[in-house]
Parts: structure tokens; sequence; C-alpha cells
């Protein structure tokens, strides 16, 4: 519902935006609080009698326990555990479910199966706005996602206009296909202003600084990298090609993370700048031999793809008393992926440059890609 955002370019990982089975599990659960909020609207709490609003406080109870499985389903992993977050969505998501049947108390007893599809359309929306809140990582591709749904809703209601129709039909005297179609523009418009709501703050934040250390990349399944890891992540180099590398993490920071990159081109002629790397001791880390840079590099929190396992320890104790591990030079300029084209592109997942695979050294050509990511 909030647009499908893939990992950067193509790899073999997915960020599960849909499940098969979630329509239908959407449809139950508006079923059942469809059904628990019905005899509330219709006793109250203002009942005649205390047992009334035992009942109908019970109902409620019961209706926000039916809403908490999908309120935590759309939920991103590092929420799930956030219980009375979850619980606070859940209350939130009846209190618009209640608020919609009581809007449309006549037709939800007339036409029940019209008053649960209206329910239906409403937990889908709520549903899918949590979902842009908490998925949304790129701004550019979640702003499109927001233009795109705001230009079907404004077809769609000149269409409803044109037709002599209403999107503010009135309940006791509209048809269920008349409040049903109203509903579902109503939903679709409130879909595009929370991805226009959630993506221009992020936006701004993105341009200025560059992406959230807080939120994991699509694709992602471990985060945040710590000191001591060992990642593979897309390096920029300074004529705007890029690879994926294995670096090492030194420190995060608001804006970037300080890390080692591992090449697999000889540096023996350099042994001042880089640690020979040998496979028998990145088992299971590394696939091959190759040499570890000692210049700090600074790499977006966007450009990291997966976690690869952890520095030896000898390694990590020779990185942390060595002097030679030093910071980029403050003549060289800013990072290479840092100035404002490339967090404008980054923020649309896409890169400046090319992907140097596809480069010969030599001429320039293009060749075929060849694709080398792993699972997470």
């Amino acid at each position: 519902m909030g647009g499908t955002q893939q990992p950067r370019l193509r790899s073999t990982r997915r960020t599960p935006e849909y499940t098969a089975g979630a329509p239908l599990a959407v449809g139950i659960g508006s079923w059942a609080m469809w059904v628990l909020m019905f005899p509330v609207l219709r006793v109250g709490f203002g009942g005649t009698e205390d047992r009334d609003t035992w009942i109908c406080g019970g109902l409620l109870v019961l209706c926000v326990l039916v809403a908490r499985p999908m309120v935590r389903t759309v939920a991103p992993e590092r929420l799930k555990g956030k219980r009375l977050l979850v619980a606070a969505r859940a209350v939130g998501l009846c209190g618009v479910v209640g608020a919609v049947m009581a809007s449309l108390d006549a037709e939800v007893t007339e036409h029940p199966v019209a008053g649960w599809t209206v329910i239906y359309a409403t937990t889908a929306a709520v549903l899918g706005l949590l979902r842009i809140a908490d998925h949304g990582y790129f701004p550019l591709v979640l702003l499109g996602t927001a233009l795109w749904k705001g230009l079907l809703a404004g077809v769609t209601g000149y269409w409803i206009h044109d037709t002599g129709g209403t999107l503010l039909p009135g309940p006791s005297d509209s048809s269920a296909g008349t409040l049903l179609l109203a509903v579902l523009w109503w939903s679709l418009a409130g879909l595009s202003a929370g991805c226009a709501v959630a993506a221009a703050p992020r936006l701004v934040r993105w341009l200025r600084t560059g992406p959230p250390p807080g939120t994991a990349p699509p694709g992602v399944t471990s985060w945040p990298p710590a000191a001591g890891e060992v990642w593979t992540a897309e390096i920029t180099h300074e004529d705007d090609t890029y690879k994926e590398r294995p670096v090492v993490v030194l420190e995060r920071t608001p804006d970037f993370v300080r890390a080692l990159r591992v090449t697999s081109v000889d540096k023996s002629e350099r042994p001042r700048g880089y640690l020979k790397v040998r496979p028998e001791e990145w088992k299971g880390v590394l696939t091959k031999g190759g040499w570890l840079g000692l210049e700090i590099t600074h790499v977006p929190y966007c450009d990291f793809l997966w976690r690869r396992g952890e520095c030896p320890d000898r390694v990590w104790d020779e990185l942390c008393g060595k002097a030679d591990v030093r910071e980029r030079p403050a003549k060289a300029g800013p990072a290479p992926g840092f100035t404002f084209r490339h967090r404008l592109r980054s923020a649309m997942n896409a890169h400046v440059g090319r992907d140097s695979r596809t480069v010969h050294a030599r001429t320039g050509a293009r060749r075929q890609r060849t694709w080398t990511r792993e699972k997470a």
C-alpha cells in the first residue's frame, strides 16, 4: 500500500511489502471488528443497567485484541517488540473504525454486507498509512507514490462528480454503492496524503544530512552496523563509480559510518597503508584473501547491504592500537557519495555514476553486469 521499495539496485534480497494472505487476514479482522463494534454502538455506555456498560467495555477490549495482530503484522521488526506502541495503534484503529460505523449507523443495520465492506476499506487504509510511515525508506520513492495516488484520486473524484455522485454522501439517504465508493475515494486520498506527509520531512532531512541511522534500508535484516562488524556496502569512488566491498565498521555517527575497506587488489608495495587479509583468519566472513585499507572511509547508511560477521579479535586489537589508521585527508575534499547530487539520487534509490563492474578499466566500454549479491 505504501509503494514497493526495493533494496539499492537489483538484488536477490527483497523486502516483503505484500503477502498473499494479507487481504484475507484484513477481511477476517475487519469482519470481527464490525461484529464486536456493532452492539457497542447499539447499546452504548449509557444503558439503563451497569451490565451494559461492562459488556460494551469488554467488547471494546476484544476489538483492540483483534486489531493488535493486524497492526503488528504491518509493523517492521524494530517496532514489533514495542508493545505499548502497537497497543496504542490498535486502539487508534478501533477508534477510526468506530467513528466510521457511527456515521454509517443506518446503513450498517440495513445493509450489513455494505457496512462490512466499508469497514474493510477503512481498516485497509489505516493499515496502509501505518505501513507507509514505517517502511517508506527512500523519500523520493515515497513522494512518487504520493503523487501517483493523488493523481488517481483526482481522476476518480472528477469521474464521481461528473456522473452526478458525491464524495460526502449522507448515510440515511444514500445507497450502499454510493457510500462504498465515497469511502474508497477517501481511503485513496488519505493514502496519498499520508505518503506526502511522511516523505516531505524525511526528504528535507535526507538532503541536509543524509539517510537516517535508525531505520534499516529495505532488504537489510540486521541493523544497525556495530563497531567490529564486517558488512558488505556499496562504496563510491572518486570518479563516481561504485562497487560492493566488504568493510570493517569502526564507529557510527549521526550522519554516516566510519569504516575500513577490504580490497582484493594486491597492495604488498604499500605495507604501511594496508593489512594483509588471510582467508583462514577470516573464515566464514570473507571468501578470499585481500588487503584491509587503513584510511577511514565514510559510508552513508543507505549503502549498507548485509552483515557478513565479526572482525577477528587479533585484527581488531591491532586496528585499535595501530597508529597507521588515519582519517581521510582534509585537502581531499568531501568524501565520495556525500555531495548534494549524490544525496538526491540516493533519496530515489539510485546512484550517481555507474557500477564499476560494468566498466572496463582501460577502454571505459560497458559489459554485461554480473550480479554477485548474496542473501542476508
